[in-house]
């Protein structure tokens, strides 16, 4: 009894943590102060407030470019997939609200993206990058990562460079200011945080490899847990894919294509699908 009163305890605290996180005053949405503001209120302008909805996050965007290999930017890349991704979903799921937290080359703080899912009450947040490893050129594949706890170098890695994007942001002390981004310590704290969603994350992060190893468009390198700032205040099911390594070429011609990008995005929407009809 005393164990599972301690366990109500530490989901009230993180609960709470959360809430805290997602509603602080930091979280200005309701003013026209600035361009961010005015992107978040033309994205509410028209939305539907029935049915199920997905946003769908392009990581990176204006002043950050992302990884990049030659003239290639993680930026653009992950625009132009998820514009096909929405395009496929709104075929195959008509019916489902679908958002995109930039629809241009804009930058977007990690926590405007995130605020604008938990606004919207939305049911899945998707946010999708580029991975790279210039050290060994052979590595290739798609990663999908849930919010969790690791001590695994290669998953602190790939944690501490999307991570570093809050540092672009002019006020990131202000709205991250229970986080430093260059601290080993802070990114395995931020990966123990206990998401309610987990199971829910990690259910159709598993169908999205599945899907990928039987369409064979990418090498599957699994569902792992890392963690990731976007996916900790999100307060619905969450994942974060990293669509392979620009680094490699096989995976950067298909990052980089039409027809592998489509590729790539319609095994995310069957995914989708599935998770949604199951």
């Amino acid at each position: 009894m005393r164990f599972v009163f301690s366990n109500m305890i530490i989901l009230f605290f993180n609960v709470s943590l959360t809430l805290f996180g997602v509603y602080s005053p930091n979280c200005n949405i309701n003013d026209t102060k600035s361009k961010n503001d005015i992107i978040f209120k033309e994205i509410l302008k028209d939305y539907n407030t029935e049915g199920k909805t997905i946003v769908i996050d392009p990581g990176h965007g204006g002043k950050d470019k992302g990884t990049s290999f030659g003239k290639y930017n993680e930026k653009n890349i992950t625009l132009e997939i998820a514009l096909k991704l929405k395009k496929q979903l709104e075929i195959m799921l008509p019916e489902l609200n679908i958002v995109l937290t930039r629809v241009n080359d804009t930058f977007i703080p990690l926590h405007r993206r995130v605020e604008i899912a938990n606004t919207l009450g939305a049911d899945l947040f998707i946010s999708i990058h580029c991975n790279s490893f210039k050290e060994d050129k052979k590595i290739n594949g798609i990663e999908v990562f849930t919010l969790g706890v690791t001590e695994a170098k290669d998953n602190l890695d790939v944690a501490f460079r999307e991570n570093a994007s809050v540092l672009l942001e002019n006020d990131h002390q202000n709205n991250y200011d229970w986080y430093d981004p260059n601290s080993i310590e802070a990114h395995i704290f931020l990966a123990t945080f206990q998401n309610i969603h987990m199971e829910e994350s990690v259910l159709l992060a598993s169908k999205l490899v599945g899907f990928l190893h039987r369409g064979s468009t990418m090498k599957n390198r699994g569902v792992k847990q890392s963690g990731f700032v976007i996916l900790k205040q999100a307060v619905m099911p969450s994942i974060l894919i990293e669509t392979g390594f620009l680094s490699n070429p096989k995976d950067r011609k298909k990052l980089t294509t039409d027809k592998g990008q489509n590729g790539i995005a319609n095994e995310i929407s069957k995914a989708v699908v599935s998770y949604f009809n199951r």
